[in-house]
């Protein structure tokens, strides 16, 4: 795990935590307050990313986002403590989000897609994605609920919305913070 290690505390993490703000917009959408949120298709019937979302729109979305940030050396990734199963989860701080306790990482933006694995085995040999993602200048901040299968959200600027269009054709659709949406492809 040399590239992802433990965050030294959830300092990074507090932006996140608003009284304002129910814990299910937050791990569905990331916090309030930016200019334009898009959701993102995983993958399915999506120009470049394979029928499993395998490669994966998340991995291209946190690349893209790389480059929309001041800071692409230096981001965070809160993953759910409940998604490894075997082994144990590792040693991190803890964000407290209701319902869905999360540990924090950090390293690179654009090695954040493997945080899960790499903290948890210390190689990509399984994938999940992590839950919620943002560079260290907060300038988005990417959310992957737990539980859905369809799409996961970005909070960002224009600029950066135009640029994940442009890198998954067809998959990404500009929404308001807190849309209802479905979240699993059976709801479709």
């Amino acid at each position: 795990m040399t590239q992802v290690r433990p965050a030294p505390n959830a300092d990074a993490a507090r932006w996140l935590l608003r009284a304002d703000v129910e814990w299910w917009d937050l791990v569905r959408y990331g916090p309030p307050g930016f200019e334009v949120y898009v959701r993102i298709a995983f993958g399915h019937g999506v120009e470049g990313v394979d029928s499993q979302g395998e490669d994966r729109a998340v991995r291209v979305a946190l690349a893209t986002l790389a480059t929309c940030t001041a800071t692409p050396s230096s981001g965070y990734a809160a993953v759910w403590e409940g998604w490894g199963g075997d082994p144990p989860a590792p040693e991190a701080p803890r964000v407290d989000i209701p319902n869905r306790e999360m540990l924090l990482f950090t390293g690179p933006v654009d090695v954040l897609s493997e945080a899960p694995a790499l903290a948890w085995y210390g190689s990509a040999r399984v994938y999940q994605d992590p839950h919620l993602v943002w560079p260290e200048d907060q300038a988005w901040c990417l959310a992957c609920e737990v539980d859905e299968e369809i799409e996961f959200t970005v909070g960002c600027s224009v600029e950066a919305s135009q640029a994940l269009a442009k890198a998954l054709p067809g998959a990404v659709r500009r929404v308001q913070y807190g849309e209802p949406a479905p979240m699993y492809l059976d709801q479709v």
